[in-house]
């Protein structure tokens, strides 16, 4: 069974050289901006991805772990439950944030390399990794009054880390 398992993960590792290979890096850098700039729907609902990093909201905070722990996040990077990650609808992937917990005053900075929440619920604005909900002091409740603010120069300096140019300063 293992061996089946490498067979498959040495002909992922060729596909994906393959198609590297055949892709130059303007179309690579294409692919990057348009999937993370192109307004998407998500039950029936139109989202708008921003284009600069000023952002800061209060509102509901949830957390995702279990469901997702492994599975690709929007910058197809692996999810992971003890990392200090989140997901958020709208803001330039990837972003840092700072997330203060309203209720407690306990704060976090997380890097948001995902899409979410998407929950009927439409007052939650952030989805936090369990670690991030650890921190902030709300896991077992599972929900909090939060403030999200975007960090634009921390921001800045994750995009390039993730290859993608960052946005400019607002003027």
């Amino acid at each position: 069974m293992k061996s089946i398992k490498r067979i498959f993960q040495v002909l992922e590792c060729l596909f994906l050289a393959l198609l590297i290979s055949c892709t130059t890096k303007d179309e690579i850098k294409k692919y990057w901006h348009a999937g993370s700039e192109r307004p998407y729907i998500i039950n029936g609902i139109k989202y708008y991805p921003q284009v600069h990093y000023q952002y800061a909201a209060i509102g509901e905070a949830s957390w995702y772990g279990y469901d997702c722990h492994g599975l690709p996040t929007a910058t197809g990077r692996r999810f992971d439950k003890n990392k200090l990650t989140a997901a958020h609808r709208t803001l330039p992937l990837p972003s840092m944030v700072v997330v203060e917990n309203l209720e407690n005053g306990k704060k976090a900075k997380l890097l948001v390399n995902d899409r979410g929440p998407f929950a009927k619920i439409h007052k939650r604005i952030i989805d936090v990794s369990q670690k991030a909900a650890e921190l902030l002091g709300f896991r077992r409740k599972g929900h909090a009054k939060v403030k999200v603010t975007c960090l634009p120069e921390e921001s800045r300096r994750v995009a390039i880390a993730y290859g993608r140019k960052p946005y400019p300063a607002k003027k």
